[in-house]
């Protein structure tokens, strides 16, 4: 296997499986030729999976290179990317592109997704890639951030991810928990449970391992003990002699036991060195146990040589060397967590001492500290019980872990300083200061479930009438991560209470902000006297100079500006608040600056919205800013670049967003945006998967007015062919009290389309269909127009909500089934058009076109036009169901949808002894016109286009029109065109 690292005992035989290799081998496959995806194979520990997937990875030979590594059961510690480290430790280089192992090594990269994905990317061109990690159950959390990033690149590219995972749904808090659902609604991620071998395979796997075939009375009793289970299969029967009937009697009952009957035939030395790398919890060099040992175990003598033990463990399949032979660890990972279970506590804690002072002693040589060496140490004196250690060390680990990169450690290690306060009574360092600095460094890496849970602990430990200044800001920052992590909207009492607090000293910069936030909360409930207190924040803001307070006060009165239509201003005072929030280094001051910039610009389904928020995230990024913050703006940035049909780069955006876990909000925004482009585009069940984990995440999504969850619904419900769920939804977001929420536009128009598609389906099903009608008079009575939201309408949007207004006059009058309807649709195509809705557009061209040629119209050169615009359309945008509809429609009326002129120039021409009034007319004999219609669009009688026809029969020996449409056809073809038809 070319490039392969940590992947030792491939090769080894496997049975069964046949199913489960030959998906493996078509995913291989179409890495190999160009499609990038992702397969996680789940199972019970012991199942197989690593086999299998070493085994097709053996299979696939020389033509990929193949990386593989290991996540290791680190339960006392966290080595950040260790699995990454491992499986491109033997990597090649590419000149000029930054080495992975270069970001693990030396120097940290903060940006360590981006670098592996580039140096992936520089790769793939040359030859396929596949990356293989064992064990994602125990990966850290920065391995996981790489992989997700990988996971949502670019679908062309020659690389396989393959991760295999325990069975059994990580715990409540887990993070791997939210990293899976992320996964399992990204596009091009496949799942393959493996289950057990049966018995057949069981007596085949038995006969693979001692050479004979088993005694069918040893396979049914292996069979009944280990359930099939491929691992426990092997260590059972591994003292067992090949032509044995039965087990010993001393069965182990678990696999802790099965993996000690395997370990006790070891030599007491060797037993004692695997018991001391258990606790160790990490790959070892031979060199550093030959100093552990005498430590650990006093009466071992000082010149032990390790390396023979290790042999003996390798060969025993207790141990595995990596490729250079310097690193040793478990051939399974069980094995070491069952080694430090059966250990006597006593023993644990002497071992982990020991490694402790092994490290400390290496530290002190070392000429600086390394974060790994410093989170051992703390992990250790934790394991070890010793509370004061511990608790110092974690702090020190802590301040190391943000320098290379392991935010995620860092926020791991003050966490456990946190539980060990207590038992540190003379600890420097009190709860709150603990807290704060949990808060500070959950801020910094954006981790706003972690800020938010430091920051109510902060609250309850807070005498807010000693403090009062400080109350009130956490109760601000609160509200806000409540709005950010989808917990609360925006409260109006909780900022009422933070400004009376605050206002003891009315003149500080926490009572500016106070008053910033309940103004901006103010202006979401449509309260009146919301505008006056932001100019009051503002003047206090000004006079503190307090950039953090100054930037929110700003830009509430950008959005105050905004609301009352006075945009003009509203962009002076959004820009002023985003110097203020660079200056401060306030992130969501930046990004609420951001927001209302935009929105005093243009409404958000707009090119100018987008161009926007693409320049704030790339100035957040320069920043520095966590991704959490760049993802909110790459969410916004894709819902107008969707809107204005230009998906492209929408689906970078998207990625980008989704690339590292953006958050709770940015992820609801990203999500809802996906299910709108893949809904359009025909990839039904990735919509609703995306909807689904935006409902996961926002249980109270309707108290989100900044959200568009209805719209979507409704949206994803057509798609699906639900009208009657579409209907719901989009009702249940008209009738919603409060301000319009985010495509609000979209509601009524989504409304009477889904009650024109229950009409259509209940007439065709000789159905009544008095109810539909009486509900859709109560939609017009109740809603004679489409919702628009207040305050600042520029041109444009004035025109979007119009062309809003034709789309739902225009599906009434298809629902009552109005003679004169086509027009009514070729209008509101007209409108869509004018305002760059192209999806919309591309739908009212095929409604036209089926107006024209379904209700008894017989302009059927019209019809024919409007098929061809939305049918390009369409393609553009890749929207297969339209193309569907379009597509079937033509057929139907047997209409071609070629360009008539495009096609005179892509081959008429060739026909021989043709004058260019009669190419011109081929055109739209190819097009399936009639001699009326030809008529009507040349200026001349159906007489003189009869005579043409008749001459160009005459002059290519054609029988017909249509045998003429066919030569003329097979010619562009011959060329190398394509003319496309019903």
């Amino acid at each position: 296997m070319a490039g392969i690292a940590g992947a030792a005992g491939v090769g080894v035989g496997i049975v069964g499986r046949a199913k489960e290799l030959a998906a493996l081998k078509s995913f291989l496959d179409a890495a190999v030729a160009g499609t990038a995806g992702t397969l996680v194979v789940s199972g019970d520990a012991g199942v197989g999976k690593t086999a299998l997937v070493q085994h097709a990875c053996l299979a696939a030979g020389s033509t990929p290179w193949i990386f593989a590594g290991a996540a290791l059961p680190l339960s006392t510690m966290t080595v950040p990317f260790l699995a990454l480290r491992t499986a491109f430790r033997n990597a090649p280089r590419i000149p000029g592109v930054t080495h992975p192992t270069s970001t693990f090594f030396g120097h940290a990269y903060p940006d360590v997704p981006v670098i592996i994905n580039d140096w992936l990317n520089e790769l793939c061109l040359n030859r396929p890639v596949v990356l293989v990690i064992d064990d994602l159950h125990w990966a850290d959390l920065s391995t996981l951030d790489v992989l997700m990033y990988l996971i949502a690149g670019p679908a062309g590219r020659r690389l396989a991810l393959i991760a295999t995972l325990r069975s059994g749904e990580p715990g409540e808090g887990n993070r791997l928990r939210s990293w899976l659902a992320d996964i399992r609604r990204l596009p091009r991620v496949d799942w393959m449970a493996l289950g057990p071998l049966d018995r057949i395979d069981t007596g085949a796997q038995l006969a693979n391992l001692k050479g004979v075939p088993p005694h069918q009375s040893l396979v049914e009793e292996v069979f009944t003990h280990t359930a099939g289970n491929a691992y426990l299969n092997r260590l059972v029967t591994a003292s067992v002699s090949p032509d044995a009937r039965q087990l010993p009697r001393q069965l182990p009952a678990d696999l802790k036991s099965a993996v000690l009957r395997s370990w006790l035939t070891l030599s007491p030395e060797a037993q004692q060195l695997t018991q001391v790398m258990a606790v160790g919890g990490s790959p070892i060099s031979a060199q550093r146990l030959s100093t552990l040992l005498p430590a650990v175990y006093p009466n071992m003598k000082q010149a032990t040589e390790p390396l023979p033990l290790l042999h003996e463990c390798q060969v025993a399949g207790i141990l595995d060397g990596d490729p250079d032979a310097t690193l040793w660890w478990f051939h399974h990972p069980m094995i070491a967590e069952a080694l430090v279970q059966d250990l006597d506590g006593d023993d644990r804690s002497r071992w982990h001492s020991a490694f402790a002072r092994d490290y400390e002693e290496r530290m002190e040589a070392a000429p600086t500290a390394d974060f790994q060496q410093l989170a051992a140490i703390a992990d250790h004196h934790h394991a070890a019980g010793h509370a004061e250690d511990a608790f110092h060390w974690a702090l020190r680990a802590s301040s190391a872990a943000g320098k290379v990169g392991g935010s995620a450690e860092m926020l791991r290690l003050l966490r456990r300083a946190l539980k060990l306060h207590r038992s540190v009574p003379d600890a420097h360092e009190s709860l709150e200061e603990l807290w704060s600095q949990l808060r500070a460094a959950a801020e910094e890496t954006g981790s706003m479930e972690d800020e938010l849970e430091a920051i109510e602990a902060l609250l309850v430990g807070l005498d807010g009438a000693s403090r009062p200044l400080d109350e009130s800001e956490l109760l601000v920052r609160r509200m806000i991560l409540r709005f950010s992590t989808g917990k609360a909207f925006l409260n109006v009492n909780d900022a009422g209470q933070a400004v009376k607090l605050a206002a003891v000293e009315p003149a500080s910069w926490q009572h500016a902000l106070a008053l910033a936030e309940l103004a901006h909360a103010g202006l979401w409930h449509d309260d009146p006297v919301a505008a006056a207190c932001s100019r009051q924040a503002l003047t206090v803001a000004a006079a503190t100079g307090n950039p953090r307070a100054l930037s929110y006060a700003l830009t509430v009165n950008a959005m105050a500006a905004v609301f009352e239509d006075r945009a003009a201003e509203g962009i002076v005072f959004a820009r002023r608040g985003l110097a203020a929030a660079v200056h401060a280094r306030d992130f969501w001051a930046f990004v609420h600056a951001t927001m209302w910039l935009a929105n005093a610009t243009d409404c958000w389904a707009s090119l100018a919205f987008a161009e926007l928020m693409r320049a704030g995230r790339q100035q957040l990024d320069d920043l520095g800013a966590p991704h959490t913050y760049l993802a909110k703006l790459a969410a916004n940035e894709a819902g107008s670049f969707l809107a204005v049909g230009r998906w492209r780069e929408c689906a970078l955006a998207l990625r980008l967003a989704l690339g590292t876990d953006p958050g709770v909000m940015a992820d609801v925004d990203t999500r809802l945006v996906a299910a709108r482009l893949a809904a359009w585009q025909g990839r039904q069940a990735e919509a609703e998967a995306h909807l689904g984990r935006a409902e996961e995440l926002f249980a109270i999504s309707e108290a989100f007015l900044n959200l568009s969850f209805d719209a979507v619904r409704a949206e994803v419900h057509l798609a699906a062919g639900n009208p009657e769920a579409a209907y719901a939804a989009a009702w249940h977001g008209a009738c919603t009290e409060g301000a319009p929420p985010t495509m609000c536009e979209w509601l009524v128009p989504w409304a009477a389309r889904s009650l024109a598609d229950l009409i259509r389906l209940a007439q065709d099903a000789g159905n009544p269909t008095v109810d539909l009608q009486a509900r859709l008079q109560d939609l017009v009575a109740r809603f004679p127009e489409v919702f628009s939201d207040g305050g600042f309408n520029s041109p444009l949007y004035k025109e979007q909500v119009a062309a809003f207004n034709a789309l739902y006059a225009a599906e009434v009058g298809r629902a009552k089934a109005e003679p004169n309807n086509a027009g009514a649709w070729t209008a509101t195509a007209d409108a869509f058009h004018e305002v760059s809705f192209l999806w919309e557009e591309s739908y009212s061209c095929w409604r036209a076109a089926e107006s024209l040629l379904l209700h008894g119209h017989s302009h059927q050169a019209r019809a024919a036009t409007m098929l061809r615009r939305g049918l390009q359309l369409a393609e553009e945008l890749q929207a297969l169901p339209l193309q569907s509809q379009l597509q079937e429609l033509a057929a139907r009326a047997r209409i071609n949808t070629s360009d008539p002129e495009a096609a005179a120039k892509n081959g008429f021409a060739e026909l021989p002894g043709l004058t260019p009034r009669e190419r011109e007319i081929l055109g739209y004999v190819v097009a399936g016109r009639s001699y009326d219609d030809i008529a009507r669009a040349l200026v001349i009688s159906e007489k003189t286009v009869s005579t043409h026809i008749s001459n160009m029969l005459r002059k290519t020996g054609a029988a017909n029109r249509l045998d003429l449409a066919r030569m003329t056809n097979n010619r562009a073809n011959v060329r190398g065109d394509v003319v496309s038809g019903g």
